[in-house]
């Protein structure tokens, strides 16, 4: 009985995950837009919990307060922070080298740093400009620069 529900399950995947449309579908058409949309800055630090099954100290994040400018003429993305909602206590420790900024670029397009540019989402040195190379959909390509720096 086993090898007979086994046969019948090994059938029924096999047909499940084939298709029977095999033409007659329209082409859609492939997005262009390959341009950062917007950015966020964040600071990460030690809280002073400790996580219970770990035994380490938990992490917190807060989002800066930022103003953000794009210039799509020149691929330019500038995000303005300010520090002013990092606790007090934490606020002397944030360092540029070590913010964390997250972007949103064009719907269906990659992006990927340019030379020592670091990982989005994660710390990175955020004291100097950094190029993306950011991809369409359809093949589109653009080398935006990333600024990240306090109000004035």
């Amino acid at each position: 009985m086993r090898k007979y529900i086994t046969i019948f399950l090994a059938c029924f995947i096999a047909v499940s995950v084939s298709s029977c449309l095999k033409h007659g579908l329209e082409d859609l058409d492939e997005y262009s837009g390959c341009d950062v949309t917007n950015g966020d800055v964040y600071w990460r630090y030690f809280g002073d919990n400790v996580i219970p099954v770990s035994g380490e100290r938990e992490v917190k994040q807060v989002r800066l307060a930022a103003a953000r400018s794009q210039d799509v003429e020149n691929n330019t993305y500038t995000i303005r922070y300010s520090t002013n909602n990092i606790p007090e206590a934490e606020r002397g420790n944030f360092t540029e080298s070590k913010a964390v900024v997250i972007l949103t670029i064009s719907t269906a397009s990659t992006i990927k740093p340019i030379g020592d540019a670091p990982a989005l989402g994660v710390p990175g040195d955020w004291s100097k400009d950094n190029k993306y190379e950011v991809t369409a959909a359809d093949g589109t390509k653009k080398v935006w620069t990333i600024v990240v720096e306090p109000y004035q």
